[in-house]
C-alpha cells in the first residue's frame, strides 16, 4: 500500500528556513521525499496538502494522503 504523508520540518542545519516534507512509502518500502518552500498562509491545511502531493507525485496519489499523519503549519 502506497502512503503520502506531508510534514512541517527545517530546510538544513545552517538556513532557518523551513517549509514541508512530501514523503511517499511504496509498498516495496522504498521512501521517496521532497522539500518545499511552502505553508498554507491561511488556506485550508487538508487542501494545502492535496496541492502539494499533486504537484511533487501527481494526481494519481492525491487518494494516498495519510492526514491523520500529516502536520501542516503556518509557520
Amino acid at each position: 500500500m502506497t502512503k503520502v504523508i506531508v510534514y512541517h520540518s527545517s530546510y538544513g542545519c545552517d538556513t532557518g528556513c523551513c517549509g514541508h516534507v512530501v514523503e511517499l512509502t511504496e509498498t516495496d518500502e522504498r521512501e521517496r521525499s521532497s522539500f518545499e518552500f511552502a505553508h498554507p498562509y491561511g488556506e485550508d491545511e487538508l487542501e494545502f496538502a492535496k496541492s502539494l502531493v499533486r504537484s511533487v507525485y501527481g494526481e494519481e496519489h492525491v487518494a494516498d494522503l495519510d492526514w491523520d499523519n500529516c502536520l501542516v503549519s503556518d509557520n
